[in-house]
């Protein structure tokens, strides 16, 4: 069984953001935004060696039909998601 996810505090917080920017064009697009993000991050939960690196040991999950990546870290132990980011945000972050 897969080990579940562990969050920085910090992505509910830009979660949210990003869904209520959503919401304020339509509740519908609000829900699929938030739909795909839980199917994505089921993906990752669930398959983390699938997704790509961006920058190793980091990976990155493309939430679907939005513009946003979960980055995460995979290890024997954890998978660690420490952001959600809107795909053009600076990659310094």
């Amino acid at each position: 069984m897969a080990e579940p996810l562990r969050f920085h505090p910090l992505v509910a917080d830009d979660l949210e953001a990003a869904a209520n920017w959503y919401d304020d064009i339509s509740i519908e697009l609000g829900n699929r935004f938030r739909e795909a993000v839980d199917l994505r991050f089921d993906s990752v939960e669930l398959q983390p060696e699938s997704f790509g690196f961006v920058d190793p040991p980091m990976r990155a999950a493309i939430v679907g039909r939005f513009p946003y990546l979960i980055v995460f870290e995979h290890s024997r132990l954890a998978t660690e998601v420490p952001g959600v980011f809107h795909s053009a945000s600076d990659p310094t972050k």
